[in-house]
């Protein structure tokens, strides 16, 4: 699998949410990163095995591990939510 693919403007959350949902994309730090359609059978070893791991490690916590990719978003402190 090669690196992911970027793009050289700068983007914002709102910019993120309006993306087509057919494609997938990273945002980090407002640079839109195209990520890769499928990852190998050697990637799904491995992430198994990490998600198994983390989600051993959660047992009894009130947060929990995800195998699928999820929407996360972590603003800075005084960071509009836009």
């Amino acid at each position: 699998m090669g690196l992911a693919l970027r793009d050289d403007r700068y983007h914002t959350y709102a910019d993120y949410l309006a993306w087509p949902e057919d494609r997938r994309y990273e945002l980090i730090d407002g640079a839109a990163y195209l990520m890769a359609p499928v990852p190998t059978l050697e990637h799904q070893d491995v992430v198994g095995e990490i998600y198994f791991q983390i989600r051993q490690a959660l047992e009894g916590k009130s947060c929990r591990a995800f195998v699928a990719p999820v929407d996360v978003r972590l603003p800075k402190a005084d960071e509009a939510d836009d």
